[in-house]
């Protein structure tokens, strides 16, 4: 959007397909949020799971921004399915049954996509025949995990009575006598090794700030899950220690009948931006937006970046425009010296970091325009 109030597209293509689902907490979103009828949103897109959270609540818009055309791409072929499709032909098409007619419902909608989406799945094809839910890197990456190491530390029958239950007194005796073994603790001092991650492209400046502490922080998030969330009805554990949703009912928001019936009615208010957070924001007029969904996106952000993007956003978002973001292992949130522009909700945040029902996360942010 430009001063005007014109939507532009900037390309910065990336054919990479990163994430086929989010990974961030919609309940917690939503309840950060408290969207309304009145509200423009302004989402980092990702695979648009949670932007489509959102329609349950039924804003004025929502504007999915993202460097990456390959999740664009995604976003956009979820959203027409949904729009086209009844449920369990939407659920279909995900990958979310037996492989049946995912190839087929794709051409089905091929000719209302528009170009960027056809070209990136006209050579990704591969990605719906496969499933695309499990299409990203980091889901391939779950998967391989599943299937060299956590096959190792843990045998099926355990893993299906931990995701059975829903008494969190249960969860938390089977985690003592079972569980937490001493290959599942080796396994966070191997993933989290310092050297590792930098080789996963950690900024060697946040691991000094964090030192050897990563192993046991992780391991500590994971028993947090584990231990004191109701497994049966958690998503997130069901897709990482299984790689599926065997009830799409208490699967992502958006996959179930009332998310699928908010797409139907709703997804004429969604739009797709291509391009970095800070041109789009920079390109906006004033108060354009009432909401931000940020995902983590200040993880890989020193402090003066963070700032300078922070303060965009606060230019952008009218008076009462709630922000809400994830601090994966560097805290982040905004600095002191714009307590005049954004007001932290600390005490929220707080209570929706209880709930969060993901695993890796530290912090919730939820800050207000001033």
């Amino acid at each position: 959007m430009n001063r005007s109030g014109a939507f532009q597209a900037i390309p910065v293509p990336h054919p990479r397909l990163a994430y086929a689902q989010c990974w961030e907490d919609p309940g917690v979103l939503r309840q950060a949020l408290r969207v309304g009828p009145d509200d423009d949103v302004l989402s980092i897109c990702g695979a648009g799971d949670n932007a489509f959270a959102l329609l349950l609540d039924a804003p004025r818009s929502i504007t999915c921004v993202d460097h990456s055309a390959a999740q664009l791409a995604l976003a956009e072929l979820k959203l027409e399915a949904a729009r086209q499709l009844p449920v369990h032909s939407f659920r279909s098409a995900l990958g979310l049954d037996a492989l049946g007619r995912r190839v087929w419902f794709y051409h089905h909608l091929r000719p209302s996509l528009g170009p960027r989406a056809r070209a990136f799945f006209d050579d990704h094809e591969g990605h719906i025949r496969a499933g695309l839910l499990g299409a990203g890197g980091f889901e391939r990456g779950l998967q391989r995990f599943r299937e060299q190491v956590l096959s190792r530390i843990h045998p099926p029958d355990r893993i299906d009575r931990m995701l059975s239950l829903d008494d969190v007194r249960q969860q938390g005796a089977l985690y003592a006598a079972e569980w937490d073994t001493l290959r599942w603790r080796g396994l966070f001092r191997v993933a989290f090794d310092r050297r590792l991650m930098a080789r996963r492209g950690r900024a060697s400046g946040a691991l000094d700030a964090l030192g050897d502490s990563v192993p046991a922080t992780m391991h500590a998030r994971a028993a947090r899950i584990l231990c004191t969330l109701p497994a049966a009805s958690n998503f997130f554990l069901q897709w990482y220690l299984r790689g599926h949703y065997p009830d799409p009912e208490l699967g992502p928001p958006y996959l179930t009948t009332a998310g699928h019936a908010a797409m139907q009615e709703r997804g004429g208010r969604v739009r797709f931006l291509l391009g970095g957070l800070l041109d789009v924001l920079r390109g906006c007029p004033d108060d354009a937006f009432s909401a931000f969904n940020l995902s983590n996106i200040f993880e890989y952000m020193d402090e003066e970046e963070t700032r300078v993007l922070l303060t965009e956003i606060a230019r952008v978002g009218r008076p009462g425009a709630r922000l809400c973001y994830w601090n994966l292992l560097v805290p982040r949130h905004r600095p002191e010296s714009m307590a005049h522009r954004l007001e932290r909700d600390v005490g929220l945040a707080a209570a929706l970091l209880e709930q969060d029902r993901a695993f890796a996360y530290g912090a919730v942010q939820v800050e207000v325009v001033c």
